[in-house]
């Protein structure tokens, strides 16, 4: 891969699952008039992962290399820049979040095998 690509590809992002986003808020609706003066209160699994990681675990799995084509499509993470989610707020409120690397990786199996 160029350089300017294995740059963006490292990139740390992090990801929140669909059902853990709502029980996350379920959990803050539950909490009711204790919200009303709270400012914003973020969401996210803890941890991050880099789509190289991904990438190179797709790779791995499916036994193909992966062929990016700088001229392509302009893709929603193209570009990104190094993020976590601080979610001191939630875990203050007492909701746990789990870790990112315990399930991101099944998830990725789901849609290797669907394909």
């Amino acid at each position: 891969m160029p350089g300017i690509w294995r740059q963006k590809l490292d990139c740390q992002m992090g990801f929140i699952r669909s059902d853990e986003a709502g029980a996350f808020l379920a959990f803050l609706v539950d909490r009711g008039n204790d919200m009303k003066n709270m400012r914003a209160i973020n969401g996210s699994s803890a941890g991050t992962i880099s789509l190289k990681e991904i990438l190179d675990y797709v790779e791995k799995r499916i036994g193909k290399e992966a062929k990016i084509n700088p001229a392509g499509e302009t893709a929603p993470y193209n570009g990104m820049r190094d993020y976590s989610i601080n979610t001191a707020r939630a875990q203050k409120l007492g909701f746990q979040f789990s870790d990112l690397h315990d399930w991101i990786y099944g998830l990725l199996d789901y849609y290797i095998d669907e394909m």
